[in-house]
């Protein structure tokens, strides 16, 4: 962002980025009430540093990076993660099929990450390397070991007619 651009209201911010990034985050979460919640602190930081937060290069990857971070501290205090992913509703609040969510939640953690902010988040490599603190190479080879993985997992279900 150019000093003589308008930085976007935090409002504004707020309202075009929670899907996006609570949809990232619960992908690697796994835990839906996890998800809010690290999503929530992380907004209420972006606001508190709204001055900085809004002329950051990327404000929504800022955010999803201090909710995973939120996730993750928080992890640390829980200690463990279910084998199995929980049940999902369906709901307006989360128009994801069910069973494509479960087969990303079977992910390794950094897989679904990338997934969530590459394919949900709709981020560039870039982007979502700055996200999570790794390089955008590491980003590109840890998409597509997930894409693999998906599509090898997905084939010998009712979605591998759609893909076949």
């Amino acid at each position: 962002m150019n000093d003589g651009e308008a930085v976007e209201t935090f409002e504004a911010f707020y309202a075009r980025s929670l899907d996006p990034v609570f949809r990232a985050v619960l992908l690697t979460t796994r835990h839906a009430e996890r998800a809010e919640d690290a999503v929530h602190e992380a907004f209420g930081r972006a606001l508190e540093r709204w001055d900085s937060v809004g002329r950051h290069p990327n404000p929504m990857a800022w955010t999803i990076r201090v909710a995973l971070n939120v996730n993750a501290s928080g992890w640390r205090v829980w200690r463990h993660e279910q084998s199995e992913p929980p049940e999902v509703a369906v709901s307006d609040e989360l128009p994801i099929d069910p069973f494509l969510l479960r087969a990303v939640w079977r992910l390794p953690r950094r897989q679904r990450q990338v997934v969530a902010l590459r394919v949900l988040a709709d981020m560039s490599a870039e982007d979502a390397a700055a996200a999570l603190g790794i390089s955008a190479g590491a980003v590109g080879a840890h998409l597509h070991r997930a894409l693999e993985t998906l599509r090898k997992n997905l084939e010998a279900t009712e979605y591998g007619e759609a893909l076949g």
